[in-house]
């Protein structure tokens, strides 16, 4: 009975065709809306495999040494093309110069050392280098990328099976060289270990793919619910979080507060230092509004300069706590615009608190808040007002429409979002 074996030429064929579909599917997908993602630096390695491939199966009608040296050197780019792109998908920067130049150089260098010695000695040598090639991108997936698409999680799987593939390859040469005596020799053990090892490498791509499309599906979920200019949560998501809270807070018996921050004399900072600058201003006031919240905490940019808080589990005295730090440091930042010259900014804020068994809707309670607020404005302005029964009694408030049909004001400028119903006025002082 003949002992088992695999027929290298057939393999070739077949690893040669997988790359083949790779590199066109990636080159179409190049063609499409995604041509800025990583894509574009893991097509470029599967080329340089192909081309790898195609030169060591070439060893049958071009000179031992040309195809040795063009093979090995293209596979070993092909493996940096996948550890560039793993390294700027993954860390948002570039592999280290000295891996680019000393990787192929190393291989070539090899290649050449190697071309007196016997096929096993080279073939172990050369495949444990590529294995120790895929160590930078599998150390980088497995801390990391662990963390960030699951995908990636595949991937790393797949690429360690790829190394542990090529160092057993390494090992089994130097104890089996009877099997190694030509690179298109047919059997058992260089067959399986060259197969696994770069079959491994074509799921790597497939993975890779899945990666990018996870990262823009989360970026697309990302831009449908948060301000593009400041992070917060975009007014539709706050106020479906905010009704979302009020039905929790009443089956749990815990009091929910809303607050209503708006930036007084917003639209002079605009007037007077320009867009950019109030730009500037809303991203630093957005960040210190976060940097004060507890994870359960949601601040949502209802508009303009308006900006909402979505506090559970907080009494009025919590509140208005938290509020009075957040106007302090507000009142306290000293902002540049693009001419040097300094300017700073203070805020207002009206809060309403919906009280455990109290059965307020979303909407009385963002016109709570609202008017709280209009009476902070109406007061001097750097002020928080907590909404209490004087206000709720006051005959001559302005009608101020509510959070599921009210606009934001109107932009004022580039630091100001159109919002997506008409504009009204708000009958409240800047």
């Amino acid at each position: 009975m003949a002992p088992l074996s695999i027929h290298i030429p057939t393999l070739m064929l077949a690893l040669l065709s997988g790359f083949a579909m790779l590199g066109v599917q990636l080159w179409m997908a190049q063609r499409s809306k995604l041509r800025y993602l990583d894509l574009a630096v893991w097509t470029w390695g599967s080329w340089a495999l192909l081309g790898g491939f195609a030169m060591l199966s070439a060893r049958l009608v071009l000179p031992l040494w040309l195809s040795a040296l063009a093979g090995n050197g293209l596979i070993a780019l092909g493996i940096i093309f996948y550890n560039e792109a793993i390294h700027r998908h993954v860390l948002g920067r570039s592999l280290p110069r000295w891996l680019w130049w000393g990787a192929p150089a190393v291989s070539w260098a090899l290649t050449v050392a190697l071309l007196g010695a016997p096929l096993p000695v080279r073939t172990s040598i050369i495949s444990l280098l590529f294995g120790l090639l895929l160590c930078p991108a599998i150390v980088v997936l497995m801390t990391a990328g662990w963390r960030r698409e699951s995908s990636l999680r595949a991937v790393a799987l797949t690429l360690v099976a790829a190394a542990a593939s090529l160092f057993l390859r390494s090992i089994h040469a130097i104890v089996n060289p009877d099997d190694y005596r030509d690179l298109m020799q047919s059997s058992l053990g260089q067959g399986l270990t060259f197969l696994f090892s770069f079959i491994c490498l074509i799921g790597t791509g497939f993975g890779f793919v899945l990666a990018n499309f996870e990262r823009i599906a989360r970026h697309m979920e990302d831009m449908a619910s948060t301000d593009g200019l400041t992070g917060c949560l975009n007014r539709m998501t706050a106020d479906a979080l905010l009704r979302h809270e009020l039905e929790r807070g009443r089956r749990e018996g815990t009091p929910l507060a809303f607050v209503l921050l708006d930036l007084d004399h917003f639209k002079d900072v605009n007037d007077c230092h320009g867009h950019h600058a109030g730009d500037d201003a809303l991203r630093a006031f957005a960040a210190e509004v976060r940097a004060r919240l507890r994870g359960s905490d949601v601040v949502g940019r209802w508009g303009g300069e308006e900006f909402g808080l979505v506090l559970p589990a907080t009494d009025a005295p919590g509140a208005e706590r938290l509020v009075e730090a957040i106007r302090e440091a507000v009142s306290r930042l000293r902002l540049c615009d693009g001419e040097g010259r300094d300017f700073s900014m203070t805020v207002s804020a009206g809060i309403a608190i919906a009280e455990p068994g109290a059965n307020l809707s979303a909407d009385l309670l963002f016109m709570r808040a609202d008017r709280a607020l209009y009476v902070a404005k109406d007061g001097g302005r750097n002020r928080v007002q907590v909404h209490d029964e004087r206000i709720a009694e006051m005959a001559s408030m302005p009608p101020r429409a509510t959070a599921g049909d009210r606009a934001s004001t109107p932009p004022e400028g580039a630091a100001a979002e159109t919002s997506p119903t008409t504009s009204m006025d708000t009958g409240r002082p800047a």
